[in-house]
């Protein structure tokens, strides 16, 4: 059976308000920078979602925090931010930001026949915070992004078509630029098997909220771009040259330049931080991913972290810059090979092991659930 995306009855964001509502990615944010980003955009879509990520805790916390994410949610509606259409269609969206455009197809899937495959495990209690706004709001604004192995659909020249007809164009917040054209209804777009590449919580956490349907953005392997995630390791109290000497064991190291850093790597190299020094470290002995490697080998031997959820080890986008932490650990990217082998394993990837910009955002539009 073929996975048709399907259209959506949706709400658009009205341009007068795309550039103060549309916020950037959540996790392209440090927990500082969204504090900030919420007092300096009142009207921002984080102070919607922000709900769904501001707890692991306890239930009640979840339940508190998304009936405030739903209350900002119903002030946006009321004050007439977003347009409702009158009738079912997919979307066209583009992102152009990092320097990158990206084009997706934005529909839903019937949760009770897609099973779209992931590569990555997912936080339980992170979960129960989604689903904990997805019963309070019962709508998405943020889209699951997913893609499959077959290329052959060019959204270049699908944008460029008479199928689409443009809704909105506006800079969001961070100064990314986004357009949303509607696709005319004699469109169709399916597939033999979708991959999960963004939001693995937003799948578990849909479905543990009983939604039949899951927004979703298809966006075609040629519009993909990878990049990775640096492990920044706090509250450590470590001699860095001894740390190297154990290292050594796993790897030939050698110490580099705070500018090489921001080179791009091979799969088998690493690049190490402890406090002010560089160093780089290329495996002996390449076998499974690098991501396996950190988690399975150097945060347990080198740090004594044996939890990818240890609250020594934050997770912040290669591009986001340097942490003022006392270690970092940077990977090259994997590649989307990895990502459709594993899943088609039925096997998983440590936590952050892939990162796919520009990201989906949330607040372009809003779908009943």
């Amino acid at each position: 059976m073929n996975i048709v995306i399907q259209p959506i009855l949706a709400s658009v964001i009205d341009d007068r308000w795309a550039s103060s509502v549309v916020p950037p990615p959540y996790d392209s944010l440090t927990a500082q920078e969204r504090e900030l980003h919420l007092e300096k955009h009142v009207h921002s879509f984080l102070h919607v979602t922000r709900s769904a990520d501001a707890s692991h805790g306890h239930p009640t916390e979840h339940v508190r925090l998304a009936a405030e994410g739903n209350s900002a949610l119903s002030d946006l509606i009321t004050a007439g931010a977003y347009m409702p259409l009158p009738e079912p269609r997919l979307f066209l969206q583009k992102i152009e930001a990092e320097g990158v455009i990206q084009r997706s197809i934005i529909g839903s899937i019937d949760l009770s026949e897609v099973s779209p495959m992931p590569h990555e495990a997912v936080h339980q209690g992170r979960v129960q915070a989604l689903a904990a706004h997805f019963r309070q709001a019962r709508s998405m604004s943020s889209p699951v992004v997913v893609t499959s192995r077959s290329d052959d659909f060019d959204l270049r020249k699908l944008e460029e078509s008479d199928k689409t007809a443009l809704l909105t164009s506006f800079v969001a917040t961070d100064d990314t630029e986004m357009s949303l054209w509607e696709i005319s209804p004699d469109f169709v777009i399916d597939f033999e098997q979708l991959y999960i590449i963004d939001g693995h919580h937003r799948v578990a956490a849909a479905r543990e909220a009983k939604f039949g349907h899951l927004l979703v953005a298809y966006v075609p392997p040629s519009e993909l771009c990878i990049g990775s995630f640096d492990r920044d390791i706090d509250e450590l109290e470590f001699l860095p040259r001894k740390t190297i000497d154990e290292l050594s064991k796993w790897c030939d190291v050698r110490t580099s330049s705070e500018s090489e850093s921001t080179k791009p790597v091979d799969k088998g190299v690493l690049r190490l931080r402890f406090g002010d020094e560089w160093y780089w470290a290329e495996r002996k002995e390449i076998t499974g991913l690098d991501s396996e490697f950190v988690h399975g080998v150097l945060l347990p031997e080198l740090f004594g972290i044996h939890d990818a959820d240890d609250p020594r080890v934050s997770y912040r986008p290669f591009s986001a810059g340097v942490s003022n932490s006392p270690a970092t650990i940077r990977l090259a990217p994997a590649e989307l090979g990895d990502v459709f082998d594993v899943a088609d394993r039925s096997l998983v990837m440590p936590p952050k092991s892939t990162y796919f910009f520009p990201k989906a955002r949330s607040g372009v539009l809003i779908i009943s659930c």
